[in-house]
């Protein structure tokens, strides 16, 4: 919590006002009396332009200049690429990987082996990891200022009531009661009156009832949650392209964006 106030501050700090962000006392002022107790930053016109719209027009600009210029060598690729294979021909042999290019190739027991098959997974592991550290960077900078502001109220709630709990005395009653239910003198009872009447083969027999029983449900459950499942991501495709037609893309909730 002390370490997002401090961020928190830094970023009110800044001279660029283009760069400030929500304030933690805002938010809370929001969330106690339905508004904020601090009006909108106004900033006046061509204030520190290089941090406005200039900046990013031109921002916006270089960007542009490098996908169209991305978009061209690709098409200068794809074209030599086919080019190249024409004048290759049907050939059965693996030029690319006599001649050392393309992806290399594994031999395993003589058999040819693809990396990507390997790599790929590991891939999407490096993948969900950037994710994660792009959008714990954002809450610690306070990019995502909504979710900062929470995680600060709570850390400093729990703080507030670890601090008033009697720990010693939770940790020991609860202790002494668990051992007291659990392992109890009347345990003898249900020993004597209930377990000692059972056979091994009826208590085997019992137990593998209770499993088949058991992992019938189970999968009955997952059957019925899959079917549903499936009917609802069908029924909302179909009602998403009536509403908004073929060109539906996915809206990022958090920022997953190196750059912004």
């Amino acid at each position: 919590g002390w370490l997002l106030l401090a961020r928190e501050e830094w970023r009110i700090k800044n001279p660029n006002p283009w760069a400030h962000c929500k304030s933690f006392r805002q938010l809370l002022s929001a969330l106690i009396l339905g508004k904020s107790s601090m009006g909108p930053l106004e900033i006046q016109p061509k204030e520190n332009p290089e941090g406005g719209s200039n900046s990013w027009d031109k921002r916006l600009e270089e960007a542009e200049k490098k996908a169209k210029a991305r978009a061209k060598k690709y098409v200068r690729e794809q074209a030599q690429y086919l080019k190249d294979m024409e004048e290759i021909g049907d050939s059965n042999e693996d030029l690319a990987a006599r001649e050392g290019h393309g992806f290399p190739t594994i031999s395993l027991a003589g058999l040819p082996v693809d990396p990507k098959v390997y790599l790929f997974p590991i891939q999407q592991y490096l993948r969900l990891a950037c994710v994660s550290v792009r959008v714990l960077k954002n809450i610690i900078v306070w990019e995502e200022c909504y979710l900062s502001f929470w995680i600060a109220m709570i850390s400093f709630i729990l703080s507030v009531v670890c601090f008033l709990i009697p720990w010693g005395f939770f940790l020991k009653w609860t202790s002494r009661i668990t051992a007291w239910v659990a392992f109890g003198p009347w345990m003898i009872l249900l020993d004597k009156f209930y377990i000692n009447h059972l056979t091994e083969e009826e208590m085997t027999d019992e137990k593998k009832l209770e499993y088949t029983n058991k992992r019938k449900k189970w999968l009955d459950k997952q059957k019925e949650e899959a079917q549903l499942a499936r009917e609802k991501a069908s029924k909302l495709r179909d009602f998403k392209q009536y509403m908004f037609g073929q060109r539906i893309c996915r809206v990022n909730i958090l920022k997953k964006d190196r750059y912004y």
